[in-house]
């Protein structure tokens, strides 16, 4: 199959979404760094009792979500079909992490609104769009 020039905007959104995503694996790994005593540091303290209760296997999912969306953007950037598959994976880890800390915790009690609701469905929101702006992408033959 012959690919077609992409368009400028393929090129924008994704440039755009591989810095979003690097924010978020450059947040897992600053997460994964993170002490006790780090965490005191950064956090309140009402903040801190409830990160420490959150399970491990959390970060799984967690690692999941950032990893895949930045590996589905470099498949963009290479003009890759995978990609697709790496966001499907990286909406998994996404509802997975996300569901846990909206409907499993005492979140929005924790850290508000702003913070336990509306930041984790815009994440949604824009892993449901790396979706289907992959399959638009391929479907124009932008990606193969």
């Amino acid at each position: 199959m012959t690919l077609r020039k992409p368009s400028i905007w393929f090129w924008i959104i994704t440039v755009l979404a591989l810095l979003w995503n690097l924010m978020g694996v450059g947040a897992f790994i600053a997460d994964m760094m993170m002490t006790p005593e780090t965490l005191a540091e950064v956090y309140p303290a009402n903040e801190v009792e409830f990160l420490k209760t959150y399970p491990s296997w959390t970060k799984i999912f967690y690692g999941l979500a950032t990893v895949g969306g930045f590996l589905g953007c470099m498949g963009l950037i290479f003009r890759k079909r995978w990609a697709l598959g790496m966001f499907v994976l990286s909406l998994f880890g996404v509802v997975i992490q996300q569901a846990h800390a909206i409907f499993m915790t005492d979140s929005i009690a924790v850290f508000g609104n702003a913070t336990a609701i509306y930041f984790p469905i815009a994440i949604l929101v824009i892993a449901v769009l790396m979706i289907l702006f992959t399959k638009s992408s391929i479907a124009k033959r932008y990606v193969a």
